[in-house]
């Protein structure tokens, strides 16, 4: 990329010291206050929601729409598209429900996300800051609002997502979420997927330029909607936005891509999320 752009690139993560101090997974804000926010930024679209606005932090540039023009994303997931012009999609990761099927029988299951409330099961998330988390815990808090306090004193939050997944299939949990490819292999040990009517629950994954960011470095963005990354995501159990990728058939049936209502309605749910307690 070096060459391409004829300049020096430097990669940062959010658990470098620069950006957190105790390996939280979110960073943004601290960056900010910091004035140390990347010229280009990848990540899961759940970090914004530690701002109130996107656009009226000034921070970002509109490069994602003029970025668009020449590399339009797939149909199916065209609704994704920011009318702001800040976030380029670049893939969709689908959240699942896992469950230990020598402690649940599938006749027991609503195929909801309401089989989460079930008192009779031991439920246990990814630590609470983890974007699967947040994107899960915005869809629960938003949808079942009701019972929503209820599963906040019940629910389990540790470790990682492969973790969880060990936690379900020793029979110490019940029932818990991961990302859909995790689920897929775990499968057949003790395992299998509780498909829910209202359709996996979507954490996008998003390029943002800072403003004033030299446009050479829309070099990242096609690296990662060039077609050997969008294979590799695809591969990873990610909905690639190459058109030319094949997708899976999961993406035409989702309820939460039809109801989709924009990314400022998926960042306030995130926000509200991040600000709950019991």
């Amino acid at each position: 990329m070096e060459e391409k752009i004829g300049d020096k690139v430097a990669l940062y993560t959010p658990h470098d010291p620069e950006y957190t101090s105790d390996c939280s997974e979110e960073w943004l804000a601290s960056a900010i206050e910091k004035g140390i926010v990347p010229d280009v930024i990848v990540t899961h679209a759940t970090e914004f929601a530690a701002l109130e606005n996107r656009s009226e932090v000034g921070l970002f540039s509109d490069l994602s729409s003029r970025y668009l023009k020449e590399n339009p994303v797939r149909e199916e997931l065209s609704m994704l598209i920011d009318p702001q012009g800040i976030f380029y999609p670049i893939s969709v990761t689908p959240l699942a429900m896992i469950y230990n099927t020598e402690k649940i029988k599938e006749h027991e299951l609503k195929r909801s996300w309401a089989d989460l409330f079930n008192e009779k099961y031991k439920i246990i998330f990814p630590d609470r800051d983890k974007p699967l988390c947040r994107a899960v815990g915005a869809f629960l808090k938003a949808k079942f609002s009701e019972q929503f306090p209820a599963f906040e004193k019940k629910v389990v939050y540790e470790g990682s997502p492969a973790n969880v997944v060990k936690a379900v299939a020793s029979g110490e949990y019940d029932m818990a979420i991961t990302n859909s490819s995790f689920a897929a292999m775990a499968q057949g040990r003790k395992i299998a997927i509780n498909a829910p009517k209202e359709g996996y629950i979507l954490l996008p994954q998003v390029l943002v330029w800072k403003k004033g960011t030299d446009e050479r470095l829309t070099a990242l963005a096609d690296l990662l909607i060039g077609e050997e990354m969008q294979r590799y995501l695809s591969e990873q159990g990610a909905w690639p936005v190459r058109k030319d990728i094949p997708i899976c058939d999961t993406v035409a049936y989702n309820q939460q891509l039809t109801s989709w209502q924009g990314w400022d309605a998926y960042i306030k749910a995130v926000s509200e999320f991040d600000k709950f307690s019991v």
